[in-house]
Parts: structure tokens; C-alpha cells; sequence
């Protein structure tokens, strides 16, 4: 392959064009539609009660105490919200910047690891994978978490090959505790597992040893028993032992009813991180002849934690598309891996890896295709339709599906036939440029597109009705199903007065109509897309 051009130059200030290009894939268009329920609207509801509440040290919903989750993640998110106001935009903006330093990271550790060429490279396949931009336009936790795990387990690396670098367990025990304190303690357990399974794997003993376990542990108990310390001398032991009841029944139980079957998460790190996904496939092999120790053990350490992240949530019972999603780090190094190999002529690309990817391509182009398709004909799929009466209900909204609705479709085509047209003339830094950049593109054209339509037909007439009871001293309750929207699109102010003294509105979905005999003090307002709205 070709090893010249202008991807490499060391004219190109790789640095700036990172951080350029990551603000203009991940903050475009972040506030333009409402945040979803559950987790978005969750979320961004405590980041709004600290500031209401001005108790920054307590994580609350509803103004009462919510054990599943420590504060980090809330703290950036009402920093946003104070700068930028109580929104959608401030709400997911902190995960935006988290993306251009997980693109600076990935460049700098690339080029320290292996050389310059590699941490482009790294740094192309995750800006230009589906799921890891989507990720970085939302305003979940995971983000975040990720990069402090991945930054706990790059640390343990370069300590474990550096005759003096305790200080570098020391850092990845603090990153490890920031994981904690953002999430909770799956993070040094997916760290302890990795590192576990290097030490068996390599037989290396630095990987593993007493010193660089105390360390490790100093750190966490450093950052995160600072908080959960804190924690238990204001309020006892309460939110530490629900935190931890919580985390053991993420891993027994479906949470919510997010289930799914037991290949879940393979096939979400197939499609989602496309194209870096295929690229990573050819990169589980054995030891290249001409591979150094250094850039072996790199390539055994991204392939377990690849494999510990699917294994962990494939054992867990709730099956959510961004609960693997630090299989995003490890898949795109892959990738890079065997870009750089082809580049050097190491490996050669085999007609198993075009069929692969061919097929994932066909299906997510379907799928592009079939969404508008289905959006333009939407009385006729009702019509066939054999759902609960909430579904049919909420896909009768009123949703404009023009042509434009092909749009994302017609691009992810050009996209492929581009980089194919390149790689078939063996100008292969120009396929990999047009690849990788439109599908970062793309990401942001399928949110133009689509994301606003789903939305009226999943959650619109709901958020509309809260909002409009936005500053009134008023209660508002869902009957039948959970949802964090009434408080924070209502803007939930804080408790005075008896709660009794104070309407109270009703929202339910459709096929809960005998909630009306169920309740005779109840009075319909009126229905609209699968809700109906009641009033005390």
C-alpha cells in the first residue's frame, strides 16, 4: 500500500485539526431536539435540583434522595447548565468535550505507544464510527466514565513498563476512583479484570504486583472515598449501601426492562462502531513475525479488554446499547492496527474482510432506507401493525416525511462508493479520509434528519404538556409507566406548601382508558400520540 501523502505530513498541525474537528462532529446541533427519557432526562433533572436545591454534595430526584448514581457526571452538567443556561445544549455539551480530549488522548497515546502514523489513525476510527460520535452528542454518563477507565488501564500500561513507575499505579488508582465517583465501582472492576488477564496471558510479573496494587488502591480510596466519606459523616450510611444493592441488581436483573438476547452486545459493537469494526476483525491474530513485544502486548491488552467488556454485559441482565460502549476504545486501536499494517505491507486484506463488511454496510444502508420509507407510509404499516394500543397511538403523531428523509441513506452511499473508488485505484489514504470523515458527517445528518421526527413520536405531546405547566406551583404524575420528564421540563420548583392543597395533573398512555372508572376524581383533558392527560 501506499505509505506517502499527506495524511502523515509533519507539515499538519494534528493537534488543532483534532480539536477543530471534534467541536464540529460532537456540538453541532446537541440542543436541537429535547433530551430523552430515561437516562438524558434523568441525569440532566439532578444537575438542575443541585442548582435549584444548592446541595451539590446530594444526589436527588424529585427532590428525594436517588442512590443509583455518585455526583461527578452532575457536577460538569450543572457547571454547563450555569454557564449555559438550564437546556438540552448545556445538558450535552460536557460529553462533547470529553470527545475532542478522547481524540487529543488517542492521538498523543498512539504516537507515544507506537509512532504518529498510528495515533492519526486511532484518532480517524473513532471520530468516524457511528455509535462513539452518536455518544458524544448525548447526555448520558458513560462518556465520561469510559474515559477515566481507559485512562486508568493506559496508565497501569505504562507503568507496568517502567522499572520506576509507581507514580503511574498512582494515577491510574485516581482515574480509577474518578470512575467510581462518576459511576460506580465497575470501573476498577473492569480495570482489575483486564490487568488480571495481561498478567495471566503475558506471564509478565510487572503486570501484576503487591506494590502496584496498593497504589492502585490509594488512588481510589483518594478520589472517590473523599466523597462517599464526606457522604456517610452528613447523612450515614443510607446512600452507600442503596448505591451498592443497586449495583448487584444491575447484574442480576434487567433493569427497566432492558433485555435482549445473548449475542446483544457483539452485534452492537459490529454495526455500531462501523466501519473501525470491521477493520478491528483482522486484527485478532496471533504475534506478527515482525511485531515488536511492545506493540504485541498493546494489541493482547486492547483484545481482552475488548472481550471483558462484551463477556461482562453479555452476563448482565439489562441489555442497553451504550452499556458496552467502552469497547469503543479497544475496537477503534484495533482498527488503527491493522490500517497501519496494510500501510506497511505487513498484512494482506482478505476477501472474508470485504464480505464482512459488505454485509454490515447492506444492512445499516437498509435500515437508513427504511425508516423514511416507513415514514412516508405510516398509515399502511399501522394498519398491519399487531402492537399495544400505545405504540399504534403514538405512531399516528403527526410527522413530516419528505424526501429529504432519504438523505442520510443517499450520503452513507456515496460515502462507501467514494472510499471504495479510492481503494480501488490504491489510493488508500484518500479512501480511509473519505471513509472515516463522512461517516462523522454522516452521524450528524442522520440526527438532522431523524432524531427530531422519533421524537415526536415517542415523548413530544408528553414534553409539550409539561412544558407548558413550566413554572407553575402544580404536581404532575405518570400512571402506569416511569418517566423523569414532568420535573424537569415542568421545571419542578421546590416543595412548599401541602402537596395535597395543589392541582394535580395525570399523564398515562394509551390502554389505560379504565383509569378514568378506576378514578372517577379524574377528568380528561384530552389525548394526543398515545398520552392521555388527566386532571385532579
Amino acid at each position: 500500500m501506499d505509505r506517502s501523502g499527506d495524511l502523515f505530513s509533519d507539515r499538519i498541525p494534528w493537534t488543532w485539526i483534532l480539536v477543530a474537528a471534534g467541536a464540529l462532529i460532537y456540538i453541532p446541533f446537541i440542543g436541537g431536539v429535547h433530551l430523552f427519557d430515561w437516562d438524558e432526562i434523568n441525569f440532566a433533572e439532578i444537575s438542575r435540583e443541585m442548582m435549584m436545591t444548592g446541595d451539590y454534595l446530594s444526589v436527588q430526584v424529585d427532590y428525594k434522595p436517588f442512590f443509583e448514581k455518585p455526583p461527578f457526571f452532575f457536577w460538569l452538567q450543572s457547571l454547563s447548565m450555569h454557564v449555559f443556561g438550564i437546556n438540552e445544549f448545556a445538558a450535552r455539551l460536557p460529553n462533547a468535550l470529553a470527545g475532542i480530549l478522547v481524540l487529543l488522548l488517542l492521538y498523543k497515546l498512539g504516537n507515544h505507544w507506537i509512532d504518529k502514523r498510528f495515533g492519526i489513525l486511532w484518532a480517524l476510527s473513532y471520530l468516524g464510527s457511528l455509535l462513539p460520535t452518536l455518544y458524544h452528542k448525548s447526555g448520558i454518563i458513560d462518556p465520561w466514565f469510559n474515559l477515566f477507565i481507559f485512562g486508568s488501564l493506559a496508565a497501569w500500561f505504562e507503568g507496568s513498563r517502567n522499572n520506576q513507575g509507581y507514580k503511574w499505579f498512582l494515577i491510574s488508582g485516581l482515574l480509577s476512583g474518578l470512575a467510581i465517583l462518576t459511576k460506580g465501582p465497575v470501573g476498577p472492576l473492569l480495570v482489575g479484570l483486564t490487568v488480571l488477564c495481561m498478567r495471566l496471558f503475558s506471564q509478565k510479573k510487572q503486570y501484576l504486583r503487591f506494590s502496584s496494587i496498593l497504589l492502585f488502591i490509594t488512588g481510589c480510596i483518594v478520589v472517590a472515598g473523599l466523597w462517599f466519606g464526606i457522604e456517610w459523616l452528613a447523612h450515614g450510611p443510607a446512600f452507600i449501601t442503596a448505591f451498592l444493592k443497586y449495583q448487584m441488581e444491575l447484574l442480576s436483573h434487567s433493569v427497566a426492562g432492558h433485555k435482549g438476547f445473548p449475542g446483544y452486545h457483539f452485534v452492537i459493537a459490529l454495526f455500531g462502531i462501523f466501519p473501525a469494526s470491521i477493520f478491528a476483525l483482522a486484527a485478532f491474530r496471533k504475534k506478527l513475525i515482525n511485531e515488536n513485544d511492545k506493540t504485541w502486548e498493546l494489541r493482547q491488552l486492547m483484545i481482552i479488554l475488548t472481550f471483558i467488556v462484551l463477556a461482562i454485559f453479555t452476563i448482565v441482565k439489562s441489555k442497553i446499547v451504550h452499556y458496552s460502549s467502552l469497547a469503543y476504545y479497544p475496537v477503534t486501536f484495533l482498527s488503527a492496527w491493522t490500517i497501519l499494517q496494510l500501510f506497511n505491507n505487513t498484512i494482506r486484506w482478505k476477501t472474508w474482510h470485504s464480505i464482512t463488511g459488505a454485509f454490515v454496510a447492506v444492512i445499516i444502508g437498509f435500515a437508513l432506507f427504511a425508516l423514511p420509507l416507513a415514514g412516508l407510509n405510516m398509515e399502511k404499516l399501522i394498519a398491519r401493525l399487531n402492537s399495544d394500543p400505545f405504540t399504534k397511538a403514538s405512531l399516528n403523531a403527526e410527522v413530516h416525511w419528505g424526501l429529504m428523509g432519504f438523505l442520510p441513506g443517499l450520503l452513507f452511499i456515496l460515502i462507501i462508493a467514494v472510499a471504495y473508488a479510492f481503494f480501488k485505484k490504491l489510493k488508500f489514504q484518500y479512501s480511509l479520509n473519505s471513509l472515516f470523515t463522512g461517516m462523522a458527517i454522516l452521524v450528524d445528518v442522520i440526527l438532522i434528519c431523524f432524531i427530531g421526527k422519533i421524537e415526536l413520536y415517542t415523548q413530544r405531546a408528553a414534553i409539550d404538556f409539561y412544558k407548558s405547566k413550566e413554572g407553575q406551583d402544580v404536581e404532575i404524575e405518570t400512571l402506569g409507566f416511569h418517566s423523569y420528564a414532568p420535573f424537569f421540563y415542568a421545571k419542578k420548583p421546590l416543595p412548599s406548601g401541602n402537596i395535597a392543597d395543589k392541582k394535580t395533573y395525570y399523564v398515562a398512555r394509551a390502554g389505560k382508558k379504565n383509569i378514568l372508572q378506576e378514578r372517577p376524581d379524574l377528568k380528561l383533558l384530552y389525548e394526543k400520540n398515545g398520552f392521555i392527560f388527566l386532571e385532579k
